[in-house]
């Protein structure tokens, strides 16, 4: 009878313990946990000034991904799911019922209002935007965000 107990001690420990998480979970208010929820696009975001070029480049990325999520109607995160490559713009393109080059028109011009933003706050300078639009016109919408972000990662 003693060796039972010995045996069944652990096992009663951790039930208990189990019990302890689950009641303080449930008195913390975890049974009603709402995920919070994806941000409007469409709500401007103000502009900061950041002391470095990474900073800028991510601010004038989640700009741009803001203005074309608004534009076509879906949230940032659908979109940058979208345009990692072409066969993922097309799968977006026909879920939406639009075209590819409408994706990348919107995309484009997220660019184009993301740069002229960050050109009129003063967080781009002259330069550095005429290279960017450059960009824009030149590449396809997710070679311009990939080539941003390496920007970005080989800064400091």
């Amino acid at each position: 009878m003693g060796t039972e107990l010995t045996r069944t001690k652990p096992l009663l420990f951790a039930l208990g313990a189990v019990a302890v998480v689950v009641l303080s979970y449930l008195a913390l208010g975890g049974a009603s946990y709402q995920p919070a929820p994806v941000a409007d696009p469409c709500v401007g975001r103000d502009w900061r000034h950041p002391d470095d070029v990474a900073t800028v480049l991510e601010q004038v990325i989640l700009s741009a991904l803001d203005g074309a999520a608004c534009q076509l109607g879906v949230s940032r995160e659908d979109l940058v799911l979208a345009i990692r490559d072409k066969p993922s713009l097309d799968t977006f393109a026909s879920e939406h019922g639009i075209t590819r080059a409408q994706a990348e028109d919107a995309v484009r011009m997220g660019l184009d209002r993301a740069i002229d933003d960050a050109e009129t706050a003063g967080a781009l300078p002259g330069f550095a935007a005429a290279l960017a639009r450059r960009l824009v016109d030149t590449l396809e919408p997710w070679r311009v965000l990939e080539t941003l972000e390496s920007l970005r990662d080989l800064l400091p």
